[in-house]
């Protein structure tokens, strides 16, 4: 078996918020991130050292665990494998999800990997500069930048590129996380019948997210637009100019 969909975007774009309303679902389920489909087979994945370690822990996982999963001969049988040693699935778990941010800077790659639809989240790149900001913690935000800009903007363009050449896709499913705020219900209409999923209003308001990244239990403005109290104008203008060439992804 195949994921049932896909979920990438830049981090922090809103892919964990997606993951927990088709968690919703009856019987769908995903653990934290995976990462497989960067690499050219399940075997090669096992010598990954970021995303294999961290599935141990964010699907419930032993090393043997994985080194079995691993040991499938494709992808399909890697999920197949997975979702019956995966101990951080749901009971009567009967499909599982792949969410990983990073599939979007390989989305040709990954695309070819699988056959399963793909959504893309995006957000304002304001606020994603916002939200790295607050994670470098006590910092002075323009020596800060002066680092950060080198590092970030060839990884973001090369991300955007992959967005344009496949945004039109049919299996692909763009979801601007503003949209989810602004016009919630038709968004999540349309993300749900991506997948040929009845879309339940319950699906839009989770109890307790399973992954504490999640600061609301819904899509929440607040959240969405924080960044225009965590920036000044002059760098919310300055970042408008970096990152200029990701004209799309701006929230007017």
């Amino acid at each position: 078996m195949l994921p049932r969909l896909i979920i990438c975007g830049l981090e922090h774009s809103g892919t964990t918020l997606v993951s927990e309303l088709f968690r919703q679902v009856p019987g769908l389920d995903s653990g934290f991130e995976c990462g497989v489909l960067l690499n050219a087979t399940p075997s090669e994945f096992l010598g990954d050292a970021v995303f294999a370690k961290q599935m141990l822990k964010g699907w419930g996982l032993t090393q043997p665990d994985l080194d079995m999963i691993c040991a499938a001969p494709d992808f399909a049988g890697f999920y197949a494998t997975l979702m019956h040693r995966a101990q951080g699935l749901k009971p009567g778990t009967t499909s599982i999800f792949d969410k990983t941010p990073r599939y979007l800077w390989k989305l040709d790659e990954v695309m070819q990997r699988s056959s399963a639809p793909v959504f893309i989240t995006q957000k304002d790149p304001r606020a994603m500069v916002a939200s790295d900001f607050r994670r470098a913690g006590d910092v002075a935000f323009d020596p800060w930048y002066e680092a950060y800009l080198p590092r970030k903007h060839p990884y973001v363009t090369a991300c955007y590129d992959q967005f344009l050449r496949h945004r039109a896709d049919p299996r692909v499913c763009a979801v601007p996380l503003e949209d989810m705020v602004f016009a919630t219900r038709a968004t999540l209409e349309r993300m749900f019948a991506h997948v040929q999923t009845e879309f339940d209003l319950k699906y839009a308001f989770f109890g307790q997210a399973r992954f504490n990244n999640v600061k609301a239990r819904a899509p929440s403005a607040e959240v969405v637009f924080q960044y225009l109290q965590d920036l000044p104008p002059k760098a919310l203008t300055r970042i408008e100019r970096d990152f200029a060439d990701c004209s799309l992804w701006f929230y007017r």
